[in-house]
């Protein structure tokens, strides 16, 4: 379910520039920097602006955790708070430089976390554990991004907390956000009591961005970056229908979006979310109960389960699709011109807020990388 704020709710422009006085404010900075440049004579990939990052409370940053401590842990009981873990994941664990400045924000955004950054080798040590009727599966996948999405929902499903994407730049504490619904954080090494009263408040909940403002693109729910409670079910729903189109293949010939990625996600967000939908209430958890990594939790019966789908501003201010072309030069890491300080000043992130930034560095290609890309990310 899409909250109240949601792209599907509210007036494309509204949510553009949340209401005239914000875009006065827009148009005002925008000839304000015409002037300035135009004074000072300075070119426009010259000008060094302000950031607009919010400096964060704390110097420290989230510990390192392996993958192979955070599965020795106890199966977390607490299904309706999300455990203090940021995910991310990377072929190993050898990050080139640009991925290691904005896992580094996010790592400084969420001092008091845990940072655990998944390998390829981890992902597969993860499914023989916990997801074992699907090792099969996940080794015939062709291509490494293909197992990368996959896996992501495994980490959401199993321990819940944050996942992103290595070209993703925190900045602020996702804890706020989440306030905002009523979802509070807690530490995964020290979990607190589950009671009768928290139980009432929120149910389990899964969190995911939109990108832009055309809420019938596709890709416009990207699976870079999610959030959630440990144990909800609409993950083994992702998983069910990825293992389906392979079976049946229905799945062959698609793109690896289509098949595991933001395709799929927002497709089974639809349908998840549907007016009529076969999986809403406890439907779902009876849907999904016939699958042996669910036997793990154990949901009170009438635990709910929603999912919310946050506004672009929140987590994908900066969209690659037509909306953000005015953007992409600056954006775009990918581009030669990119400049993220200049970005974040263009799209306004401290003003909204945006609680983090996607620059797309789109590294994977077939079934590896695209070095050309990843050469990119590289410091001079």
């Amino acid at each position: 379910m899409e909250s109240p704020s949601s792209p599907r709710n509210i007036n494309p422009l509204h949510q553009l520039y949340g209401s005239r006085r914000t875009l006065r404010w827009i148009i005002f900075l925008a000839v304000a920097a015409l002037v300035t440049l135009y004074i000072t004579g300075q070119s426009y990939n010259t000008v060094t602006p302000t950031s607009t990052s919010r400096p964060f409370k704390s110097s420290t940053k989230a510990k390192y955790i392996s993958p192979a401590q955070l599965m020795e842990r106890p199966i977390s009981k607490d299904l309706q708070t999300i455990p203090r873990l940021f995910h991310q994941s990377w072929t190993s664990t050898d990050l080139p430089d640009k991925f290691e400045e904005w896992s580094d924000s996010c790592r400084k955004a969420h001092g008091n976390w845990e940072w655990v950054l998944w390998t390829d080798e981890d992902n597969e040590n993860l499914v023989q554990r916990h997801f074992p009727y699907l090792l099969q599966t996940y080794q015939s996948l062709p291509g490494a991004i293909l197992k990368a999405d996959l896996a992501r929902n495994l980490y959401m499903y199993m321990f819940g907390g944050v996942y992103a994407d290595l070209d993703v730049e925190c900045l602020r504490p996702t804890d706020e956000l989440f306030k905002e619904f009523n979802v509070t954080t807690v530490s995964h090494a020290k979990p607190r009591p589950v009671s009768t009263h928290d139980m009432q408040k929120s149910g389990r909940k899964a969190f995911f961005g939109r990108m832009g403002t055309d809420t019938s693109f596709e890709n416009s729910i990207p699976n870079a970056w999610m959030a959630s409670t440990p144990g909800h079910p609409f993950f083994l729903l992702v998983v069910e229908s990825v293992v389906r189109g392979l079976l049946d293949g229905s799945s062959a010939g698609k793109s690896p979006e289509a098949v595991t990625g933001p395709v799929k996600l927002f497709d089974m967000i639809n349908e998840y979310s549907a007016p009529e939908s076969i999986y809403a209430g406890e439907n779902l958890d009876k849907h999904v109960a016939k699958n042996p990594t669910a036997k793990q939790f154990t949901p009170r019966r009438g635990l709910g389960h929603s999912i919310e789908v946050l506004p672009f501003r929140y987590i994908f201010p900066y969209s690659w699709h037509r909306d953000g072309e005015a953007f992409r030069e600056v954006c775009w890491a990918t581009q030669k011109t990119f400049d993220a300080e200049r970005c974040k000043l263009l799209l306004a992130t401290d003003h909204w807020p945006s609680y983090a930034i996607t620059y797309w560095s789109h590294t994977w290609a077939g079934e590896g990388h695209d070095e050309s890309n990843v050469q990119q990310l590289e410091n001079e």
